[in-house]
């Protein structure tokens, strides 16, 4: 399955394809900070969260996923997005699905998450037909909240419920996309 924005065409996640340029993303200290990790993930960790845990997302809700996402005009990756179920702290799934992304450091501030992620809302939403998608990020990650308010997701709660942190809570009903997707502009 390929999803295409003007800019970008998202996969789902092939680690063949994607898992030595998504490990690079890494590199950077200012893309793991957000993620609370102090050195580059390893190759291992890289597959089992996003190859091995991506199997029981797609059990949790068929169709979900990891989809990296690359421009199309060098097919060089800018990052992932993630369609999932949302993980208590325990690695155990709550009934929630959730979008959230990591993105290349060089692709900041130009719009690519933003554009990526509604590409990945649009689909959960009219493919999927999920009723909401939430997104949480920790109180000092204010690019990805920007990203959220850019979404349409409306502040939920601040809540330690998932990952076993405490983060603030975002989230878009269907019904609240689909007439923001159809207004006329």
């Amino acid at each position: 399955m390929t999803l295409e924005t003007e800019r970008f065409r998202l996969n789902l996640y092939n680690p063949e394809t994607d898992l030595l340029e998504h490990q690079a993303m890494y590199q950077s200290a200012a893309v793991r900070e957000p993620l609370g990790w102090k050195e580059p993930p390893g190759l291992d960790l890289l597959t089992q969260l996003y190859v091995d845990r991506a199997k029981r997302w797609e059990v949790h809700t068929p169709g979900s996923g990891a989809f990296a996402f690359r421009w199309k005009d060098n097919g060089r990756l800018a990052g992932i997005i993630l369609l999932k179920a949302l993980p208590f702290g325990d690695d155990t799934f709550s009934e929630h699905i959730e979008i959230g992304w990591h993105l290349a450091e060089p692709d900041w501030g130009k719009g690519a998450a933003t554009e990526a992620a509604s590409r990945v809302l649009q689909y959960g939403f009219q493919q999927l037909r999920l009723p909401a998608i939430l997104a949480i990020a920790t109180p000092d990650n204010t690019p990805s909240l920007r990203v959220m308010a850019r979404l349409g997701l409306g502040f939920i709660e601040e809540t330690d419920r998932y990952y076993g942190e405490q983060g603030l809570l975002y989230g878009l009903r269907r019904e609240e996309f689909t007439s923001t997707a159809t207004d006329p502009e």
